[in-house]
């Protein structure tokens, strides 16, 4: 059987590898339109900097799965899921028995007046990263539009090469997906003793130009701050064209049943691209995730293969990251205010920053913050995808050594999958 996978990032590169553990003898071909060979995306603004060997950044060629036929620079253009083929654009036809799309996502870019033109960027694959490092050379100044995470490891890594920064953003905190409004406030200490300036609750109106380049960008009350450029990291829509074309059905992405498979019975999606539930909230969710991707990935190889394998549903926050030489985690609802069944725990200690945020809504982990400190984190993870009533761990989960240990122990009626394997 040939399976066809059309992309080599996190959704893609699991579902080969379940693909090769369910059937050793599959023929598995991955397309990827770009010319380098599979790496780890969230680690690319190391690249503007050194500050990883693109040994790190690279995946290892011992995790790839045997006999896969990795084709670099190959773009499909077209899905005839009738005739089972893809048209590539160079004109070869290559045709699959159960096709996998993880075809990812793209940076959006708004309409700004002068964001048209060389000295923008965004950073989304491994040669956006090479071109801002060569852009930051023989610069001084560099602006931020978006001070997401994207946003603020730009900004770190233009920092660390020495130039002024200023990131600008909409919202009135750094990071606001990931971060609640008091962690935010310890991070943006971090940030402010990094060099790097903040601008809150505004954003840019024009760029401005002479001959060409890049001199200053204006924002919305009109101030004018000096830039030689800018980097634009305000968010990502879903690679669809391929799904569209070959008439599958899609919403804000493509939409998927709980194995994965599309509106067409040989042809799965996984990673950004798809559309599908919040396993905190049940709502509609586009995730731009790694490990949502990665998740996908593994489930919809192994139903490819022939397994049942169900997805539950991906997490809308799902997050680690550090800046300024300090770690962070975020899961799950970190938004909801108390009140109406949801009850928040805050902790809080310096002068080493240290920050832990849990939330319940009757009985149930639904989100959490933990700054500084972040042991533990995967227990509160599983304890919140599998929904698990802490009822009887509440004294225990809210001290200081909470672990996986307590949950056992306390003999739950119905035990999550995670204790069953164990």
């Amino acid at each position: 059987m040939r399976h066809v996978i059309v992309g080599a990032s996190a959704g893609g590169m699991a579902a080969a590898e379940a693909i090769r553990k369910r059937d050793p003898f599959a023929e598995i071909v991955m397309l990827t339109d770009e010319s380098r060979p599979p790496y780890y995306r969230p680690l690319i603004p190391y690249l503007i900097y050194d500050g990883k060997p693109e040994s790190e950044i690279v995946r290892e060629p011992c995790l790839t799965p045997k006999n896969l036929d990795l084709r670099l620079d190959a773009r499909a253009t077209k899905l005839d899921p009738a005739a089972h083929t893809l048209m590539l654009a160079d004109r070869t036809t290559l045709s699959y028995d159960r096709l996998l799309l993880a075809t990812g996502a793209s940076p959006t870019r708004p309409d700004i007046a002068g964001l048209k033109g060389p000295g923008v960027f965004t950073l989304r694959k491994w040669e956006d990263a090479l071109a801002i490092a060569t852009a930051a050379k023989g610069v001084t100044r560099a602006v931020v539009l978006g001070a997401g995470r994207i946003g603020m490891k730009s900004a770190f890594a233009l920092r660390h090469l020495g130039l002024s920064v200023t990131v600008v953003e909409l919202l009135d905190r750094i990071v606001p997906q990931q971060l609640d409004a008091a962690s935010a406030v310890i991070f943006a200490e971090a940030v402010k003793n990094a060099g790097v300036e903040t601008i809150l609750g505004h954003t840019l109106k024009k760029i401005n130009r002479r001959t060409g380049k890049i001199t200053s960008v204006a924002l919305d009350d009109d101030r004018k701050i000096k830039t030689d450029l800018v980097v634009v990291g305000v968010g990502v829509r879903p690679n669809l064209d391929l799904a569209v074309a070959g008439g599958l059905k899609v919403n804000r992405g493509l939409l998927v049943d709980d194995h994965l498979r599309t509106s067409e019975p040989d042809v799965f999606a996984a990673g950004d691209v798809v559309e599908t539930k919040d396993v905190v909230t049940g709502e509609s969710i586009v995730s731009g995730i790694w490990t949502n991707a990665a998740t996908m990935g593994r489930i919809a190889g192994d139903n490819m293969a022939g397994g049942t394998s169900v997805y539950e549903g991906a997490f809308g926050l799902l997050n680690a990251m550090e800046l300024g030489g300090l770690p962070v985690i975020s899961v799950g609802d970190i938004h909801s205010e108390p009140g109406d069944g949801v009850e928040v725990f805050v902790e809080q200690r310096g002068p080493a920053p240290r920050y832990r945020k849990l939330v319940f809504r009757e009985n149930r982990l639904i989100g959490l913050v933990l700054v500084g400190v972040i042991e533990r984190a995967g227990v509160y993870q599983t304890l919140i995808r599998e929904k698990v009533d802490v009822s009887a761990l509440r004294r225990e989960l809210l001290g200081p050594r909470f672990h996986y240990g307590h949950y056992v122990l306390s003999k739950p009626k119905e035990v999550d999958r995670y204790v069953r394997a164990g």
